[in-house]
């Protein structure tokens, strides 16, 4: 998605913070600014119904699994894992992180070939429901005030400043958008139930897709908090590169510099 603002082949998209701030920061000219969010929470870290995990005191020796690398779920279970005394495996540590697509993901649940997943939804919901998977806990409940941006709105900067009236024009639609999908989640969860069918060639049973809603906020706030203590955390990893960062400029100011 990324390298596709790199190329000039989309104007706007939603991501999560990851490529958020990654492509910020290797854009150039820092040309990707965040709009607005779009959703916080919605992830889980479910232990397989095989595994003895209780606690992260019992992670040692297992396989878990997470999606892309430097994506949310990736920085947060490694994050989590450090903060727990535990490396991984290709630092000569004790706990094995598979980055995988959430379809491997599912399967290596089935196969019983890892102990534990850290995944968005409606995966952790499937994994709860349908793979007798135990919700080990919400990720919200490790960040401040219980919320954290897990989707955003993103657009080239350029594009931004060359198309103001485009732009607010957008984020009308993006506020409005929120408000019915919070005003409508039962006709929320068809539509969103349609586009995984064109897009995995099966829908999800619609009480998976209405359960995991529960688990998501839908909203416009990007919590820049949470922007930035995402990014200290991928900092530490190694994921932001050796010669520091700087978020400013970051967010949109529909306010020109002229005008201040």
């Amino acid at each position: 998605m990324i390298e596709s603002f790199f190329a000039r082949s989309i104007d706007v998209a939603y991501v999560g913070p990851g490529p958020a701030i990654n492509g910020f920061l290797k854009s150039e000219n820092h040309n990707i600014v965040i709009l607005a969010g779009a959703a916080s929470g919605g992830a889980s870290f479910v232990v397989h119904p095989d595994s003895d995990i209780q606690s992260a005191a019992d992670f040692s020796g297992k396989r878990i699994a997470a999606p892309q690398i430097a994506n949310t779920q990736d920085v947060s279970l490694r994050h989590y894992l450090s903060e727990h005394g535990f490396t991984t495996a290709e630092k000569g540590g004790s706990v094995v992180v598979l980055n995988i697509s959430n379809p491997e993901i599912y399967t290596l649940f089935i196969k019983s070939d890892i102990d534990a997943a850290w995944v968005p939804e409606p995966w952790a919901t499937i994994f709860v429901n349908e793979l007798g998977g135990k919700r080990l806990f919400y990720e919200e409940e490790l960040w401040p005030e219980n919320r954290f941006a897990s989707v955003l709105l993103v657009a080239r900067a350029d594009y931004v400043e060359s198309n103001p009236e485009i732009i607010q024009k957008l984020l009308q639609a993006h506020h409005d958008t929120i408000q019915w999908i919070n005003s409508n989640p039962e006709q929320t969860g068809k539509i969103f139930n349609e586009f995984v069918k064109r897009e995995l060639g099966k829908a999800f049973p619609d009480y998976i897709i209405s359960e995991a809603l529960t688990h998501i906020e839908i909203t416009s706030d990007p919590i820049p908090t949470s922007i930035h203590i995402f990014a200290e955390r991928a900092d530490l990893l190694g994921y932001l590169g050796r010669d520091g960062y700087s978020l400013e400029g970051i967010f949109y100011d529909p306010i020109p510099n002229e005008q201040k």
